[in-house]
């Protein structure tokens, strides 16, 4: 595994442990559907609120933190696996909230976590409706023949 991805891994494991900390229980760790991934998605200790995490990991914040490198495409993604995780699981009745998880540091040199919740504003970038989300779904499946 290359150094980046193995921090990477670490970063996550120890973001995981600090939500569970806070008395979240962590429903899946890098779901993917297709191309898109959600790194952590837990619901709140009230089980009200489904979170969808993103976890940037950096061995120092000499270029800036590292919540900061994610793009407005790497959100959209989020945000549509999101929409997938949600209607696939039946998890409409929650709250949805985007929540970043940075960390900065090394296994050998400890590290920091900064988490930001509601890390960025969904309905500014993408309107979340189970209307629209269908009809994509089935302008998708309509091309490929499925149905």
């Amino acid at each position: 595994m290359a150094a980046h991805n193995s921090l990477g891994q670490w970063g996550e494991d120890v973001a995981a442990k600090y939500l569970i900390s806070k008395g979240w229980y962590i429903r899946d760790r890098n779901w993917r559907n297709h191309h898109k991934e959600i790194d952590i998605v837990c619901i709140d200790e009230d089980m009200t609120t489904l979170l969808i995490v993103e976890v940037k990991t950096r061995s120092s914040d000499a270029f800036g933190q590292p919540d900061e490198a994610m793009s407005l495409e790497k959100r959209h993604n989020i945000i549509k696996a999101a929409q997938d995780y949600v209607l696939s699981n039946y998890l409409t009745h929650l709250t949805l909230r985007y929540d970043t998880v940075s960390v900065i540091g090394t296994p050998e040199a400890g590290y920091t976590i900064d988490h930001k919740e509601g890390a960025y504003d969904v309905l500014s970038q993408f309107q979340f409706s189970k209307e629209g989300y269908m009809s994509r779904l089935s302008r998708v499946r309509h091309r490929r023949g499925l149905w």
